[in-house]
């Protein structure tokens, strides 16, 4: 090989290490620029600020029951009616749906829970098949619900039982 071809050949793998240098470091200028963005968002703004870090986080609707008496009181209160608005509907619907879900948030057993679940579902089912008004005979299972629900909310335990041992 000639000393020209050699020189050649060196220059052009110099321009190509040189070339990768520069691509990287202005790949690395470009990302420390980049990084209070990516780390900050792009708004500062405190109303737009999260206040939690659950991604789940909802609004709850104003007629979230407090508890299960309050959910038997809620439908109770919304079939009392003898016409029933759609928005009204709308809520007895969410509130049947949510029945096993604040059963469960209490201390009830689960062999307790089994009997409200199975009720919501049914009445569930039973609301879907007949969207436009509530007819006597869901009203009449709305309110066995109810007296399912409060039958139930009086075996809930006032605390779970302490499953360690004292160390007296």
């Amino acid at each position: 090989m000639s000393f020209v071809a050699s020189l050649t050949r060196m220059n052009i793998a110099s321009n190509i290490a040189s070339s990768g240098r520069r691509t990287i470091l202005t790949s690395l200028a470009l990302l420390c620029l980049a990084t209070p963005t990516l780390v900050t968002g792009c708004s500062s703004d405190e109303e737009t600020a999260k206040t939690s870090h659950f991604e789940d986080d909802h609004i709850v609707a104003d007629h979230w029951p407090d508890g299960l008496l309050d959910l038997s009181v809620k439908i109770r209160d919304r079939i009392s009616s003898p016409e029933i608005s759609k928005e009204t509907r709308s809520e007895i619907d969410d509130l049947v749906s949510w029945t096993a879900e604040i059963a469960a948030d209490t201390n009830l057993s689960e062999q307790d829970w089994i009997p409200l679940y199975n009720a919501s579902e049914s009445m569930m089912a039973n609301l879907r098949r007949d969207p436009s008004n509530l007819s006597d005979s869901n009203r009449k299972q709305l309110e066995s619900l109810c007296e399912l629900i409060e039958v139930s909310a009086t075996k809930i335990p006032d605390q779970l039982p302490n499953f360690v041992k004292d160390q007296s």
